[in-house]
């Protein structure tokens, strides 16, 4: 039952259309994806000046963010499959409901994930360290965690429902101004300038995810109305 997959890898060929598409789609994706990331990253540099308390309970933190994150990008990587089919069946009234539809499901996942992490947020930096310090910024830095959780499950959808859409070209200039313009930026005034250490970087996330957020969905609408012309 496979030999007709077999039979299509042994036809396929390298051509410089499919090259140049591929990567006309690809490098945006990269590149979006590499500043999201190292945003974080050069976070994690400012939180290394400010001591070794707050970089343990940075990383406490980025180890439980990881569970929210990776809960959207399932759920965002699944509407960009389903706003892709139905925009290849022509149907983009439909693939504008399923990425409406993928956000709903984010808000309600965050809500599900937040409200117990709130109730236990003294407690559960104790499943990382018996520190007592690490575990008070810990629940402190929670709040700012919550925040953004509704900024983050947008950017994520909205960046995925745009991949869908084929329309890639606006997640680099979001991200650059998201992460490198507002919340960069944000994270060393509230954090080393303001002197609110952890948590003055991290209070920085809302602002640049739900930038980012915003934008991809504005991009997101206005792509649709586009192909819906």
């Amino acid at each position: 039952r496979y030999r007709p997959y077999a039979e299509g890898f042994r036809k396929g060929r390298v051509n410089r259309a499919d090259f140049r598409r591929l990567n006309a789609l690809g490098w945006p994706l990269a590149l979006q994806m590499g500043m999201e990331t190292a945003a974080f990253s050069l976070s994690s540099v400012m939180v290394g000046w400010i001591g070794t308390t707050a970089l343990a309970a940075h990383q406490v933190m980025l180890t439980i963010c990881q569970l929210g994150f990776m809960v959207y990008y399932g759920i965002g990587a699944a509407a960009a499959v389903r706003v892709s089919l139905l925009v290849g069946q022509r149907d983009v009234r439909r693939a504008a409901a399923c990425a409406y539809a993928a956000m709903h499901m984010v808000l309600l996942l965050a809500v599900a994930v937040c409200v117990p992490l709130f109730l236990v947020r003294h407690d559960i930096g104790l499943l990382f360290t018996s520190d007592a310090e690490v575990c008070g910024m810990v629940a402190v830095t929670m709040i700012p965690f919550m925040l953004y959780q509704a900024g983050d499950g947008m950017q994520i959808i909205f960046s995925n429902g745009l991949r869908g859409l084929s329309n890639v070209r606006p997640l680099v200039p979001v991200a650059f101004t998201s992460y490198f313009v507002v919340s960069l930026p944000l994270s060393y005034f509230f954090g080393i300038v303001e002197g609110m250490g952890l948590v003055g970087i991290w209070m920085a996330f809302p602002f640049g995810l739900t930038a980012s957020g915003v934008l991809y969905l504005l991009f997101f609408r206005r792509t649709v109305r586009r192909m819906s012309a």
